[in-house]
């Protein structure tokens, strides 16, 4: 996949806020869990109760483990996980797949999000958000993020890179994490028929940059699910 980076001046666990509340929103539900990754609550399934009819494509459960192809089914769509990266178990039902990626500096995860067809706000304000969540040394705003589009199989993809000091993840109490320097985040969101999907790969700046190719090697793999 061929992609054109721009810079531009400008989003828990699933990445962005959800439908339900959160740290970064008001509203959040009081003593909800939290998802430590982002600072998500992970309050309860909002499909819980639908008939499996009912359920909107891409929210049923998903286990988040590759197939014998390689292939991982999130509901609405599929990717293909990278050689040498491996899939966990998913920390809490906000994440739709997690994967691990070996580096040089640490391991760096990936996290998958999936909010339903609705989505978690525009993909903007996600952006801006994902953005806000790093700054410079001097504790002053990242404004080298850079930022594009594509298609993949047909459905819109943007992707965000950011690098700097990252603050944007909860502990288990929901209290926020001190800022981690040398970190980087690839992120991006998927549109698909089923609703939009939230890609985010954040860990430490040298293993996510040598991941980065990766990375691209698997939204180009993203394919609707059969």
């Amino acid at each position: 996949m061929s992609l054109s980076l721009f810079v531009t001046t400008g989003c828990q666990d699933k990445g962005p806020a959800p439908k339900v509340g959160t740290t970064e929103t008001s509203g959040a539900h009081p003593g909800a869990a939290q998802d430590p990754h982002s600072g998500m609550a992970a309050t309860a399934d909002p499909h819980a109760g639908m008939q499996p009819s009912q359920v909107p494509a891409g929210a049923a459960p998903t286990s988040g483990r590759p197939d014998a192809s390689g292939m991982i089914d999130l509901g609405a769509v599929a990717f293909k996980m990278p050689a040498k990266w491996n899939a966990q178990a998913p920390k809490s039902a906000m994440r739709r797949a997690q994967l691990s990626a070996p580096g040089s500096a640490g391991a760096a995860e990936l996290i998958v999000y999936f909010f339903g067809p609705q989505g978690a706000g525009t993909a903007q304000e996600n952006l801006d958000r994902w953005v806000g969540q790093f700054s410079k040394p001097d504790g002053s705003a990242v404004t080298d993020a850079k930022q594009t589009s594509s298609k993949v199989s047909g459905m819109d993809v943007t992707r965000l890179e950011v690098a700097g000091q990252y603050a944007g993840g909860m502990n288990a109490a929901g209290q926020q994490q001190p800022g981690q320097s040398n970190q980087r985040l690839i992120a991006a969101i998927v549109s698909s028929q089923g609703g939009p999907y939230y890609f985010k790969f954040v860990g430490p700046s040298a293993t996510v940059a040598e991941n980065a190719a990766a990375f691209d090697a698997l939204l180009a793999s993203i394919v609707p699910s059969p």
